[in-house]
């Protein structure tokens, strides 16, 4: 009697323990839909566009290409100004089908737990540095992510850590009105949080140079890029699972400038 009173208990905790991961589980998968619809949302505001209505532009030190053949985005800025305000941009990584709208804070922690739409959510949102100009104009404006489980946000960046898929894929993109800014990846590796890839203000040309230097130094792997002070950047950052106090970073640097027709 006694050893089936222990094994009914037994029993009894096990039911519970199961229901209990269960829910978490469900909890979880539940999260990730709720944003994951959100942003299936956003991409409504968005539509594939004919390149031959883009002219390229050049910038300093590069030379104006002609526009992939990958199509480009049409975004709604109109539309997901409405939405929220705080909307500057749209960015796009076809290696890893990465496409979300940057929204900009009055700090660096309100997006790590808002979704565009202003509830409260771990996913949070894909958002550019406080201290940056929204207008992608400084020498390194820094984009911020989260490594979500399901890959989901920034949860593929740390696939550049792989040499091929930059080969295959050495482009990403910045929306804004009016134009499209390509960039062309330089640079990817983890580094901890306090590596000087988070610097956005540079009182000299050589601070800048030093800067760049640092960032070629850091890669994983040779891109085969230059770099030079005449170049502006765009740094992706998002978390490393398994190490909290690192970071993974993605640079890419402006090649053209694409302007869209009206």
């Amino acid at each position: 009697m006694k050893r089936k009173k222990i094994y009914g208990i037994f029993m009894l905790v096990a039911i519970a323990v199961f229901l209990f991961a269960g829910g978490r589980i469900l909890q979880i998968y539940l999260n990730y839909q709720e944003s994951q619809k959100v942003y299936e949302q956003m991409k409504e505001f968005t539509q594939k566009i004919e390149n031959q209505d883009l002219s390229p532009e050049a910038v300093p030190g590069e030379t104006p290409e002609e526009v992939a053949e990958q199509g480009f985005l049409q975004v709604d800025f109109n539309k997901l100004e409405e939405i929220n305000p705080d909307v500057i941009a749209w960015i796009e990584i076809p290696g890893l089908e990465i496409s979300y709208p940057v929204v900009q804070g009055r700090d660096n922690d309100y997006y790590l737990h808002h979704l565009i739409t202003g509830e409260n959510h771990k996913s949070g949102s894909i958002f550019m540095d406080f201290h940056n100009q929204e207008e992608l104009s400084d020498r390194n404006t820094i984009i911020y992510g989260h490594n979500m489980k399901d890959g989901s946000m920034f949860g593929t960046l740390d696939q550049y850590q792989s040499q091929a898929l930059y080969r295959n894929y050495p482009y990403f993109y910045m929306y804004v009105p009016g134009y499209i800014y390509e960039y062309q990846i330089f640079s990817c590796y983890a580094a901890p949080t306090d590596h000087p890839a988070y610097t956005y203000d540079f009182p000299t040309s050589e601070d800048y140079e030093v800067f760049l230097e640092t960032l070629q130094r850091s890669a994983a792997y040779n891109t085969g890029m230059t770099v030079t002070k005449e170049d502006q950047v765009v740094t992706l950052s998002t978390c490393v699972n398994t190490r909290k106090d690192y970071r993974y970073l993605v640079h890419g640097k402006l090649k053209q400038k694409i302007k869209m027709e009206e």
